[in-house]
């Protein structure tokens, strides 16, 4: 009997040849299972370095510098004196590690259907070279290059799907996350002014919760006066870099990474990153804010306002 026979549902067979052929299935399944997990967790991981993810959460506590010279050059002078107390705070508040982990988590609950592990991380080697090739393009003024990229921007051939691909990636919607723990930041380097905040820092940890629970919903919901970056303004600006990375890319890899994106599965990574990144930003930025005005309690308490005399 042939194999193909002999594992086909349609084939009539007696109670012995059933019982291998589950055997034989179950046996595959059990061989097979592991090597797609692999698979797929090596896509994931692929998935999180070309977007950033790591590095982005990183880099969270180096914002706070950025943050305060933006309220300062809107004229908060106090901003200086609020930014070593918000510092150490956003490092502790924000767990790059855990927040990969939980990310990661949430991405290997989608299948990884029939994208080829290798290829993909090939493509995202391409890319990250492409990167690097623009950071220099940028740092050196190399006009040439630069005249490159506008024209295979501009062309017909690669042209489109370039800028599909940009639209298609998460990293303008994790920009945004970033813009919005700006904003978060600068709404606590404005608090440290307020006559108001001493009273809120010095309150029960209840209070406090209650009080601060609804500053990320609002600045979330906020589409104008947003602070010191407009959400929409930092997803424009990344996906004008995703464009320029993009254009540098051989077209064996661009065409992959377009692939990759405009599948079922990678659109459905794509979402799971998206939302998980969302919701581990809106806890960290939670902590932030509870563990800055409970340090404020504490500056206060050896720096009292004026009226407080």
């Amino acid at each position: 009997m042939k194999l193909i026979s002999f594992f086909s549902p349609s084939v009539r067979t007696g109670p012995i040849l059933r019982q291998s052929r589950n055997v034989a299935v179950a046996f595959a399944m059990a061989v097979w299972a592991p090597a797609f997990a692999a698979a797929s967790d090596e896509i994931d991981e692929t998935l999180l370095q070309i977007e950033r993810v790591g590095p982005r959460l990183s880099a969270m506590p180096s914002e706070v510098e950025n943050v305060v010279k933006a309220a300062t050059d809107r004229g908060n002078d106090e901003a200086s004196k609020a930014g070593p107390i918000l510092e150490p705070v956003v490092r502790a508040s924000f767990d790059p590690k855990g927040m990969v982990a939980e990310i990661s988590h949430s991405l290997a609950e989608v299948e990884g259907g029939k994208i080829d592990p290798a290829t993909l991380a090939k493509a995202a080697a391409a890319f990250e070279d492409g990167r690097k090739k623009i950071a220099e393009m940028y740092r050196s003024q190399d006009q040439a290059i630069a005249k490159q990229i506008e024209a295979r921007i501009a062309g017909a051939d690669d042209g489109p799907r370039i800028k599909q691909l940009a639209d298609l990636m998460a990293s303008p919607e994790l920009a945004a996350e970033t813009a919005l723990t700006a904003q978060v930041m600068y709404v606590s380097l404005e608090a440290f002014s307020d006559p108001n905040s001493a009273e809120l820092a010095s309150a029960s940890s209840e209070k406090r919760k209650s009080e601060l629970g609804g500053v990320i919903a609002s600045l979330r919901d906020r589409t104008e006066n947003e602070k010191p970056v407009p959400r929409d303004i930092a997803r424009m600006e990344e996906k004008a870099r995703l464009t320029f990375v993009l254009a540098a890319l051989p077209k064996d890899d661009l065409s992959v990474l377009s692939d990759f994106y405009q599948s079922a599965e990678g659109k459905a990574k794509r979402q799971a990153l998206v939302e998980t990144y969302r919701q581990v930003s809106d806890q960290a930025n939670t902590r932030m804010l509870e563990k800055y005005f409970s340090a404020l309690a504490g500056y206060f308490k050896t720096h009292p306002r004026p009226q407080q005399q």
